[in-house]
């Protein structure tokens, strides 16, 4: 039950899953409770398959919209934790601005209790609009940074601290506090979700690990070079085991199989994006690999972040991305169970044999 970023000589695959997006439902009832039920269903069954299959890790996205019954990452993986025994857990990401810090660490601790010491949190800005719709009122952008920026400040004092005060703006903690449930694990893994240097620096300074779906391989290259340096002057040791880096995958035996697949998975984001837009009332986010569309692929609606092909084409296409990235944590999201059964299968040994480091 090593945490993610530990065994740094070692590639890991963590599987995301977008609650929702797997039904394979041509025409669904976003809002039929019996269909989001299904959905959380699968959610549960399908982290106990990931575990099953050797999957290192499982994480939850956290969207507010229709499709997507992942609003609420932390339920989710509590119904997980009490399923499973070894993967671990976390969130990709849970969207900070949202809730209180002191009630994300409180969150955390429970899930790391539950779970045995097997929960890692994940950390994001979240979308446009998002944070103004929860403190109810228009922030600045000014107003929102300085309140994420308090927000990571108190869950990490939360988290390591006892009895500690806090003099902020937005959240301030006047009276001495220590969360009630605290983690089992002696430092809480914590994964920030961004794509500018800054964020990763943020990062660095408490050495956190970073996760990015957002940019060409070069600039994670980039990103993961500066976030190391920053590191190591504040008195953190990091590796390309602290960044994790996030692709779809459409894999098949055969490659007209994979180009089925492929089909199957630009549909169901394709689904996603047309229900988030609203009819353009809701604008879709620029720098959130999750969201972007490759326009120049020949497919419409193709995501940007989407790998296919043959367990062969896919071990080359993720090797690429480990060799000319940095990255040695990779964040992959199948979208049927089959496809799943396939990379681990083929794809995960194949890779974790290439690169492994000897001693």
């Amino acid at each position: 039950m090593a945490a993610l970023s530990d065994e740094i000589d070692t590639l890991k695959f963590v599987h995301t899953y977008g609650a929702g997006l797997h039904s394979g439902d041509a025409d669904p009832d976003v809002h039929d409770p019996r269909w989001q039920r299904r959905q959380v269903d699968d959610f549960v069954e399908f982290a106990v398959l990931a575990e099953e299959l050797g999957f290192d890790g499982i994480t939850v996205t956290e969207h507010h919209a229709p499709l997507m019954t992942c609003p609420s990452p932390h339920l989710l993986l509590a119904a997980a934790a009490v399923k499973t025994s070894r993967i671990r857990l976390g969130t990709a990401v849970t969207v900070l601005p949202l809730y209180s810090p002191l009630r994300v660490a409180e969150e955390a601790g429970t899930l790391d209790l539950l779970s045995g010491g097997r929960f890692e949190l994940g950390l994001g800005r979240g979308i446009p609009g998002e944070a103004q719709i929860a403190a109810g009122r228009n922030l600045s952008d000014n107003d929102l940074k300085r309140a994420w920026l308090e927000g990571l400040e108190v869950v990490n004092m939360a988290l390591t601290e006892r009895d500690f005060t806090f003099d902020g703006e937005f959240y301030p903690v006047e009276r001495p506090t220590t969360i009630a449930t605290r983690p089992l694990q002696d430092r809480l893994p914590v994964w920030l979700g961004g794509s500018s240097k800054e964020t990763m620096r943020l990062a660095a300074v408490r050495g956190w690990n970073v996760m990015r779906n957002f940019g060409s391989n070069q600039e994670h290259r980039d990103a993961l070079e500066d976030y190391i340096k920053v590191a190591a002057e504040n008195g953190h040791a990091r590796s390309g085991a602290n960044m994790m880096i996030e692709r779809f995958v459409a894999i098949g035996e055969t490659e007209d199989r994979a180009e089925r697949n492929l089909g199957s998975l630009i549909e169901a984001f394709g689904q996603f994006l047309t229900l988030y837009a609203a009819g353009g009332r809701r604008p879709v986010p620029e720098t959130d690999g999750e969201f972007r569309v490759d326009h120049g692929a020949a497919r419409k609606n193709r995501p940007a972040i989407a790998v296919s092909g043959t367990p062969g084409q896919i071990a080359d296409a993720l090797q690429q991305v480990i060799d000319e990235a940095g990255a040695r944590r990779l964040l992959v999201e199948t979208f049927s169970r089959e496809e799943a059964r396939l990379f681990a299968r083929e794809v995960i040994p194949a890779l974790k044999e290439r690169n492994a480091i000897a001693a």
